[in-house]
């Protein structure tokens, strides 16, 4: 499958931390902002990029630090979430918009909810008027601690290095549906290929602890989506993301597994389109 999403616009938000954002400016008040997951990158969203270029709504996707055609780092502590979270916060500065939606995927849900509970912190106003969150990564005070769930886990770092072939077997077993369509599965594996295990250790190592408390106070509308063959992220740990959530829904999908997105894109088209049928004006309601 070939890439839809358009080339990146190289945006910098502080020198030597360059970030590949693509973007479709329709003229529209509302956004949809899509934001991957942990060794993913923007053309995952390709299925709901080429749906809604189609309609009058701005797009913005973006590979964060280390992943697809953005900057990469040897500097472990670039890769904390802190850093990510102003990453988020400055794209969505970059692209003003009155209306906005955020779909995000697995660890970029995290990052997501952090940046959230870190405005609720402050007493700050978030801006952004709905989430969307695929397969969310658990809220747990680390994520530091098994990923295979086998022998795996326990390589030194210098000999996992060398056995990437098997873990990347083993991922591909526990992130998507056993039925899932081999051209979709080649296009993943070739474009995870400049993923190195350092930079997704980093970025595990320095995920801060998000204040799950205060999330109780996020009244947005939050529609999130987990696929029951998802061997990446237990559904335990999504129904804990859930109920921290007051005005959240979720939607368990069969024979869908990690990657919902690529899986089961007509199912998250709905809810993108519901959301924005949501945000649209009224008959005879001024826009």
């Amino acid at each position: 499958m070939t890439e839809t999403i358009p080339p990146a616009e190289t945006f910098f938000r502080v020198p030597g931390r360059r970030l590949a954002v693509s973007s479709k400016q329709a003229g529209s008040d509302t956004t949809l902002f899509f934001v991957h997951g942990l060794g993913g990158n923007r053309q995952q969203w390709r299925l709901q990029w080429d749906r809604f270029s189609k309609e009058p709504v701005n797009l913005v996707a973006w590979d964060a630090l280390g992943h697809g055609e953005s900057a990469r780092s040897k500097h472990e502590q670039v890769f904390a979430s802190r850093f990510s979270v102003q990453d988020l916060a400055a794209v969505l500065a970059a692209f003003p918009s009155r209306k906005r939606i955020i779909v995000a995927h697995s660890f970029g849900c995290r990052i997501t909810l952090e940046w959230i509970s870190g405005l609720l912190a402050a007493g700050e106003d978030i801006p952004v008027d709905g989430l969307i969150l695929l397969g969310p990564a658990s809220l747990a005070p680390s994520l530091k601690g098994p990923m295979f769930g086998n022998w795996m886990d326990r390589l030194p770092f210098w000999i996992a290095s060398f056995a990437r072939p098997a873990l990347q077997a083993r991922f591909e077993k526990l992130a998507w549906a056993p039925d899932v369509d081999p051209e979709i599965l080649k296009t993943e594996r070739q474009a995870t290929k400049r993923n190195s295990l350092f930079m997704i250790n980093a970025v595990r190592s320095g995920a801060a602890p998000v204040n799950t408390e205060i999330l109780r106070h996020f009244d947005k509308p939050v529609h999130i989506l987990a696929g029951q063959n998802d061997g990446i992220v237990p559904l335990a740990e999504v129904r804990k993301v859930d109920d921290f959530l007051p005005a959240s829904t979720l939607d368990i999908l069969p024979d869908c597994g990690h990657q919902i997105m690529l899986e089961q894109p007509d199912v998250v088209n709905q809810y993108i389109e519901k959301e924005l049928q949501r945000l649209s004006p009224s008959p005879g309601e001024a826009p």
